[in-house]
């Protein structure tokens, strides 16, 4: 699988780095494996910082190439119109919440009475989303004589 992830590489690079390990080597013939491992080591960490330093991200550096322009603003155009689209939606459930909302407290404003029972069902469904919430048990309403504690 490794094998298939690297980019191609001309002959001109693969003579330059075979030239770099090679004065590597000299450089630590005789010497234990550990410094030639560091070295090696620290030779890549640097040749990987020069790659990522010129690497030319579409859209991020001069000398656009038009089809990728193009294909970037699609990308992107297509991502707004989803998002767009979901918050539409989202916002149309919420203000369907808001107005079943509205609805229990009118239904209470007009002096109704019913244990709650109206209360604890608008709740349930405006705090469900989708099966995540478990609907709570409702709890009985007791008389509570004035400066009593609840």
């Amino acid at each position: 699988m490794m094998g298939t992830l690297y980019a191609p590489v001309d002959a001109g690079e693969r003579d330059l780095a075979t030239a770099q390990l090679d004065d590597m080597a000299l450089a630590h013939e005789g010497k234990p494996w550990v410094a030639w491992k560091s070295a090696v080591v620290e030779w890549h960490l640097q040749q990987v910082a020069h790659v990522r330093a010129e690497a030319w991200v579409p859209g991020l550096a001069g000398g656009r190439d038009p089809a990728i322009e193009q294909a970037l603003s699609r990308f992107y155009g297509h991502c707004a119109r989803a998002t767009i689209a979901r918050l539409k939606a989202e916002n149309i459930e919420l203000r369907r919440k808001l107005l079943e909302a509205v609805g229990c407290a009118r239904y209470y404003a007009s002096g109704a009475a019913d244990a709650g029972e109206r209360a604890h069902a608008a709740l349930v469904k405006l705090l469900d989303t989708d099966g995540a919430v478990p609907a709570a048990t409702p709890r009985p309403i007791t008389a509570v004589k004035r400066g009593q504690r609840h």
